[in-house]
Formats: C-alpha cells, sequence, structure tokens
C-alpha cells in the first residue's frame, strides 16, 4: 500500500509540473488574461469575452472549447461569432477549436475574442468554463519544442460577487487533506 501512495505522489508530482508549464486557458474580461469577473448586464446586446492563454512559459498552439455556459443560455443569450486573433485556427471555441500561435509565445496569449447576444439577465455566479475539446477529449498546449501538454481549463464568472471566485484550477488543500484520502 505505501509502494502504491509513493508511486501515486509522484504520478501527482510529475503532472503538476507539467500542468503548471502549460498555464491555464480561461475566459476574461480584458484580452490581457487579468480580469475573469464577467458582465452580462442591462441593457441586451453585444457582449465581447476575450480567451486568454495565461502563465504559460513557452507554447506554439493550444485546442480547447469555451461554449457559452449554460446559465447564461438559458436567459436568451446566444453565440454569436469567435474573432480569432491567429490566422490559422481550426473550429470554434462552441464546438472545440485548434490554434496556431505561428512562432513560440511566453506569458499571457489571446487567442479569441468571442461575441455573444446577452440579455443582460444572467444570475451571479454563472461560470464559464475552458473545457477539453470534444474532438480529443482534453485541453491541449504544444510547447516550443512542440511536446504536448494538457493545461488546466479557467473559467470565468458571469456576474461575479465577493462570493465567486474565478480561475481557480483546483481546490486548495492540505497535505493532511491529501494523506487522508490514501488512508489504509
Amino acid at each position: 500500500m505505501k509502494k502504491t501512495l509513493l508511486l501515486t505522489l509522484a504520478l501527482m508530482l510529475v503532472a503538476g509540473m507539467a500542468f503548471g508549464q502549460a498555464g491555464s486557458v480561461g475566459v476574461f474580461a480584458d484580452n490581457l488574461g487579468a480580469n475573469c469577473n464577467l458582465l452580462d448586464v442591462a441593457p441586451a446586446g453585444l457582449k465581447q469575452y476575450f480567451v486568454v492563454h495565461v502563465n504559460t512559459t513557452g507554447a506554439t498552439a493550444s485546442q480547447y472549447r469555451a461554449k457559452v455556459p449554460v446559465c447564461m443560455t438559458q436567459t436568451g443569450a446566444q453565440w454569436l461569432s469567435d474573432t480569432n486573433m491567429f490566422g490559422v485556427t481550426v473550429g470554434n471555441s462552441q464546438t472545440g477549436v485548434a490554434v496556431a500561435y505561428g512562432a513560440c509565445k511566453i506569458g499571457n496569449i489571446h487567442t479569441q475574442t468571442l461575441s455573444v447576444f446577452g440579455m443582460g439577465m444572467t444570475g451571479p455566479c454563472c461560470r464559464w468554463y475552458v473545457d477539453a475539446d470534444p474532438i480529443i477529449g482534453f485541453i491541449k498546449l504544444t510547447d516550443c519544442e512542440f511536446a504536448t501538454f494538457y493545461p488546466t481549463g479557467g473559467q470565468g464568472i458571469i456576474n461575479s460577487t465577493t462570493n465567486c471566485n474565478c480561475n481557480v484550477p483546483t481546490d486548495n488543500t492540505t497535505w493532511g487533506g491529501v494523506k487522508a484520502l490514501y488512508v489504509e
């Protein structure tokens, strides 16, 4: 049992390093990836949101889906289009998209601008997740040496309040909490 626990922890550490290197892909209120508190306020009209690959140490491409959340479409919001920031983009944000950056990029990378007709009625704490491209089953990143990594999907919060945290890819825990998952 102890060998299994050690192997599991070693794999988690290696995976954690790969995920950390890959950064995170999320929906933001700005094209710099600094504000994940999104707005859908009255009046009804065109709203723009930004998909940004944040905290990467170097990337050449990504693949993900950033579908408008059900909690927003239930109020009548509709996705209109994507504006792609890079010339080689296949697919769309709603069904899955692959984006080639054209060169090695470091830092925060604005990949798409999503245009949505919002009704201005989305309730508080509506989470907009970036998740796996359904074609490949996960979020994928290619680094500057063409190695594959699997970044986390971030989240924006529509009509967020101070009680709603956004872009938290994992829950905080303690070492004791992790060990408690593996009791004999």
